[in-house]
């Protein structure tokens, strides 16, 4: 199961102490299969079945779509009992996708789909219980713009007054896995110099729009650590379309109550002076004027930044 991400929805009929027994169940034999490093195919899965029937009630059932992403051929193999719609979002388009399948434990041997689909960067996929699935039916589907807007749309339609069954959803965004990273170790002046190059060159590579913007926050985060600690770690990597900068020094670190208050655009005049004039305050500013997140450790002596990159 190398290089494999592996997962599965499992929606058993019912509710209560015995469901969620019955789901443990079968959770725990789907799971040795899997941690035993076993390819999950249509045998394990008609195996599984002939065995969780001892355990389950007459009118008792187990719907499940089992999921496996090949990240390194670029394919997704999708195994369906009875769980039949997923979503796919793709970057002009959303669309719930059916796919056939009987449920588990009502016969010796069900019917299972085994599908499987090409996957490119960029494209997100989520895998749901029917209590997901037949809300986005009866309610339509909104097309977002991001895995984020996806999630928080999702959560919305979970607290929605119409949702009467179990919501369940898995939502994978497939993103280049190719994207560089950067590390810097900075304990000198020229270590701090060599650093500004990397920084600006990495910037320019992978976020041409805002590196000059960028470079000022990072610099202003490395070099408030460089003299607070004399000595900086940083790493910069790019996650979908957001740029991820951590900066850590060895610093006692200070006070973050300060640099954590609300907004600049939402101080008032004192606030926005008493910021200014802490130590460090004027590069907190503008981390915050140019980046999307700016959030510090409790000890106060490591920053992530955040960007969401705009093409």
């Amino acid at each position: 199961m190398q290089n494999k991400l592996c997962g599965y929805i499992v929606d058993v009929s019912g509710h209560g102490v015995a469901t969620a027994l019955q789901t443990a169940t079968f959770k725990m034999m789907l799971d040795n299969v899997l941690l035993n490093g076993k390819k999950i195919e249509e045998d394990a899965i008609q195996n599984i079945n002939h065995k969780v029937m001892d355990y389950l009630y007459e009118d008792s059932f187990v719907a499940l779509l089992y999921f496996e992403f090949d990240l390194q051929a670029g394919v997704l193999k999708l195994i369906s009992a009875g769980i039949t719609l997923f979503l796919v979002a793709k970057p002009q388009e959303c669309s719930l996708v059916p796919i056939s399948g009987c449920y588990l434990g009502i016969v010796d041997v069900p019917e299972i789909e085994i599908v499987t689909i090409p996957i490119k960067t960029g494209e997100i996929y989520c895998m749901m219980s029917d209590g997901a699935s037949d809300l986005i039916e009866s309610q339509g589907i909104s097309m977002q713009r991001s895995a984020a807007e996806y999630k928080r749309w999702l959560e919305k339609l979970s607290e929605s007054p119409d949702r009467n069954d179990d919501f369940s959803v898995i939502c994978i965004e497939i993103i280049n896995g190719n994207k560089e990273t950067g590390e810097l170790d900075i304990k000198n002046d020229k270590d701090l110099e060599h650093a500004q190059v990397f920084i600006s060159e990495f910037l320019e590579r992978n976020a041409p729009s805002h590196a000059p913007t960028l470079e000022v926050a990072i610099n202003e985060a490395m070099n408030n650590g460089f003299y607070a600690g004399g000595r900086v770690h940083i790493r910069l990597r790019q996650m979908g379309d957001t740029l991820i900068i951590r900066v850590k020094d060895d610093g006692p670190g200070f006070d973050t109550k300060v640099v954590n208050l609300q907004p600049k655009n939402e101080m008032n005049t004192e606030e926005f002076d008493e910021l200014l004039e802490a130590e460090g305050g004027r590069g907190v500013l503008l981390m915050r004027t140019f980046c999307d997140k700016v959030i510090f450790n409790a000890k106060g002596n490591e920053v992530l930044l955040m960007k969401k990159l705009v093409r």
